[in-house]
């Protein structure tokens, strides 16, 4: 029959899982508040230079799909079919139109040349047609891909809407455009308006009550 260790192992065992408890409440720490120390920065580059204010949304693994959807619900509504039949646009309703427009366009030409199916990282499906089930996510997975750059591409063209996305980088680089293809300045079709926590979470933003304006340097179309 198996023989107990020796006190001396148990205490050994315990150390162990004390200190390992402890290194990793320490990193989760260290990253909560490198991570409020980033939504601080974003928060304070949207009052400063926006009309815009932060709407958090879905973190289970839905985030950018739910914050195309509060884009749509909030400040779009009744611009896209089903928010015109008066039901709100839900993340699933988004992540069906993506994985529908990413099938139908695997060999959509990028700004580069490539092709967009070219991009596909193995982490998220190991063919397209996988990548575009796991988009969709049919099967309500408990840990479900996320939304990235493939799908902003997607949903840019889906919804024929430029994107926004203002982001917690440093310097003046905190913000890019993702736009539909053929899109130009002069259509003056006002975007979608993302916030991304860089590699966390994304979020909605929505107009701010009593905001006087927008930047110059930040304005787009009304």
């Amino acid at each position: 029959r198996p023989v107990a260790p020796p006190p001396s192992a148990s205490v050994t065992s315990v150390n162990k899982y004390e200190r390992d408890l402890q290194e990793a409440l320490r990193i989760s720490a260290l990253e909560t508040k490198h991570d409020n120390s980033k939504m601080d920065r974003l928060k304070e580059r949207l009052e400063k230079y926006t009309e815009y204010e932060l709407e958090d949304v879905d973190n289970s693994g839905h985030c950018q799909f739910d914050a195309i959807a509060h884009q749509i619900a909030g400040r779009f509504p009744g611009e896209y079919s089903k928010s015109k039949g008066g039901a709100r646009y839900h993340f699933r309703d988004v992540r069906r139109d993506v994985a529908m427009w990413l099938r139908q366009n695997a060999t959509y030409v990028l700004e580069n040349g490539e092709q967009v199916q070219n991009f596909l990282d193995e982490t998220d499906g190991r063919t397209w047609a996988e990548f575009c089930d796991n988009v969709e996510d049919k099967m309500h997975n408990p840990q479900p891909l996320w939304g990235n750059h493939l799908t902003l591409i997607a949903a840019a063209n889906c919804y024929q809407r430029p994107i926004r996305v203002w982001s917690t980088a440093p310097g003046d680089d905190w913000w890019l455009q993702i736009d539909p293809k053929h899109y130009k300045p002069k259509h003056r079709i006002r975007p979608f308006e993302l916030a991304h926590l860089y590699e966390r979470h994304y979020m909605s933003v929505r107009e701010r009550k009593g905001a006087t304006g927008i930047s110059a340097r930040y304005q787009t179309p009304k």
